[in-house]
C-alpha cells in the first residue's frame, strides 16, 4: 500500500495510477483484470486474463491432428482430425492477429479461455494456431503486442519479456458446466464445422424431456404437427441467433433446421457416426425410406442409449476386478444395422442384387448373418417405410425390454446370459408377419440353426 500511497501523494497520472493497482492486483492473484464473456446461449461468465507459456496450455489435439489423450473429451465439440480444422489451424498460424486475440465480449472469439488447470475449453483452434507460430518462428509481432500492451490486460510486462512462447488467456471464474461451456461457445463455429461434427454438437443438448417431447408421423415426417412441440424446443436450445437464420419470414421451418434437427436426433439415437454422415452427408433419394424408417424408431434408440449407459455403469462398478467393458445387445444391434445399410448401399452402388453384394462380401470381410437378414429385408420393403420402420422399432424396444431386465437383474449380464439378438430378430419378424402378413418378416433361411440356439421367450 505505500507504493499506492506514494503514488497519489505525488499526484500521479491516471495511467500510472491504473497500471499500479493493476501490478499489486497481479502480484497477489497471478491474474490480470476482470473480463466478461458472453455464450452463444447468453449465459455470462467472469474471467480474468494472465500469461502463461504456450506450451503450458493442455489443447484438444496435437499440432499434427492427433488427438491428446491428455484432453477432456467432453471439452472438444468439434473434430479438429479433419483436414478443414488442419488448414484452419495453419491460416491463424500463418497470420496472427494479436487485436483478435485478446479481448472479447463473446467466449467463441479472443484470447483462448482455459479453466483452472489450463485445460481450453473455448480457442482450441486459436491455441492451437498461436503455438503453431510459436514453433514457425512467426509470433514475434504476436509476442511483442503481449509485452506493449500487458498493462491493458492488468499484467505486467516484465514477466512476459522472461517467457520464450507468452499466450494470452482469460482463465474462467465464474462455476459452470465444463462441458456445456464449451458446446455453447463453439456454437458460432457451427457454420464451419462439418454437417455430422455440428450434427453430434446439438445431440448433447438433446435430453431425455427434449427427446420425450420427439414425436414424428408415422411415416418419419419430422413436420408433422405431432411434432410442433420438439421443434419449439430444438430451436429454443440452439438459441436465438442461430435458430433465426432457421425459420421463414412467417416463423416456418426451413429445410436447414429440419435436416439440422434430423442429424441431431441420428447422432443422439444411434451414436454412430457412419449413420450420421448417411443422412447429414451423403443425401441419396433412393435411401430415404430407410432414413424414414431409422427417423421412426429414433425415440427408442435413444432410450437404448441412456439404458444402456445405466446398465453398463451398473454393471462396471459392481464388478470385482478384471472387466473393464460390458457390451450387449444395443451395440450389436446398431452395428447390425449398420452393416446392414452398407451393404444395401453397395449393392446399389455396383447395380447387384443383394444377395450377390452379400456374397461378394463374404469374401473379403465377415459380416454376421444377423446383418444380413436385415439387408435382406430392407430391400424386400424398400417401398415400405413403415414396415421397415416398425421392424426397427420393435427391434429397439425388446432391447430396451431386456436392458430394463438387466437393471433389475444385473446377474444376467455376468452369466453371459441365453437372450442373443438372432432371438430378438426372430421375435420381430414374427410380429411383423402377424401385422404385415406372411412372407413380410426377415428371412432367418441363411441362419435356421443359429435362431434355434437360443430358448429365450421374447415379448
Amino acid at each position: 500500500m505505500n507504493e499506492l500511497t506514494n503514488a497519489i501523494d505525488n499526484t500521479a497520472g491516471v495511467d500510472s495510477l491504473v497500471a499500479l493497482v493493476a501490478s499489486l492486483h497481479f502480484s497477489q492473484t497471478g491474474l490480470g483484470r476482470t473480463s466478461f464473456v458472453v455464450t452463444s446461449k447468453g449465459d455470462e461468465v467472469k474471467t480474468s486474463f494472465k500469461v502463461i507459456d504456450a506450451r503450458s496450455l493442455v489443447i484438444s489435439n496435437n499440432l499434427d491432428g492427433t488427438i491428446n489423450p491428455k484432453f477432456p473429451a467432453e471439452l472438444q465439440p468439434r473434430d479438429r482430425t479433419r483436414m478443414a480444422s488442419k488448414i484452419q489451424v495453419s491460416k491463424i498460424a500463418g497470420n496472427l492477429r494479436p487485436a483478435q486475440l485478446s479481448d472479447s465480449g463473446l467466449s467463441s472469439h479472443g484470447a483462448p479461455i482455459v479453466g483452472l488447470d489450463n485445460v481450453v475449453e473455448s480457442g482450441n483452434g486459436r491455441s492451437m494456431g498461436i503455438l503453431r507460430a510459436y514453433e514457425q518462428g512467426q509470433a514475434d509481432s504476436y509476442r511483442l503486442y503481449l509485452i506493449e500492451h500487458a498493462v491493458d490486460y492488468g499484467l505486467k510486462a516484465s514477466d512476459i519479456e522472461k517467457m520464450d512462447m507468452p499466450v494470452l488467456v482469460r482463465e474462467r471464474i465464474t462455476d459452470v458446466d465444463r462441458a456445456k461451456f464449451a458446446r455453447d461457445s463453439n456454437q458460432s463455429d457451427l457454420q464451419e464445422m462439418a454437417a455430422s461434427e455440428k450434427a453430434f454438437v446439438d445431440a448433447e443438448m438433446l435430453d431425455e424431456r427434449l427427446m420425450a417431447m420427439f414425436a414424428p408421423s408415422d411415416e418419419g415426417n419430422l413436420l408433422a404437427r405431432t411434432n410442433d412441440a420438439f421443434i419449439r424446443a430444438f430451436m429454443k436450445e440452439i438459441g436465438d441467433t442461430a435458430s433465426a437464420g432457421l425459420v421463414t419470414t412467417d416463423g416456418r421451418p426451413t429445410k436447414q433446421l429440419i435436416d439440422r434437427i434430423q442429424n441431431a436426433i441420428f447422432a443422439k439415437a444411434y451414436k454412430d457416426e457412419r449413420l450420421v454422415k448417411l443422412v447429414a452427408e451423403e443425401p441419396d433419394p433412393d435411401m430415404r425410406n430407410i432414413l424414414t424408417a431409422l427417423n421412426t424408431a429414433a425415440s427408442d434408440f435413444a432410450k437404448m442409449q441412456m439404458l444402456s449407459g445405466d446398465v453398463h455403469k451398473q454393471a462396471v462398478d459392481g464388478l470385482v476386478s478384471g472387466v473393464e467393458e460390458v457390451s450387449g445387445l444395443d451395440k450389436q444391434a446398431i452395428a447390425a444395422l449398420q452393416d446392414a445399410i452398407n451393404l444395401v448401399r453397395q449393392a446399389k452402388d455396383s447395380g447387384q442384387a443383394i444377395e450377390e453384394a452379400i456374397a461378394q462380401q463374404g469374401l473379403f470381410e465377415e459380416t454376421s448373418k444377423e446383418a444380413e437378414a436385415l439387408a435382406l429385408f430392407i430391400v424386400a420393403n424398400n417401398r415400405s417405410a413403415k414396415r421397415i420402420g416398425a421392424a426397427f422399432k420393435k427391434l429397439a424396444q425388446k432391447i430396451n425390454a431386456e436392458l430394463t431386465h438387466q437393471q433389475q437383474a444385473l446377474g444376467d449380464m455376468f452369466g453371459g446370459g441365453d437372450l442373443l439378438l438372432v432371438d430378438v430378430l426372430s421375435a420381430v419378424s414374427r410380429e411383423i408377419e402377424e401385422e404385415f402378413g406372411e412372407g413380410k418378416g426377415l428371412n432367418f433361411a441363411m441362419f435356421e440353426s443359429a435362431a434355434g440356439a437360443g430358448d429365450v421367450a421374447v415379448n
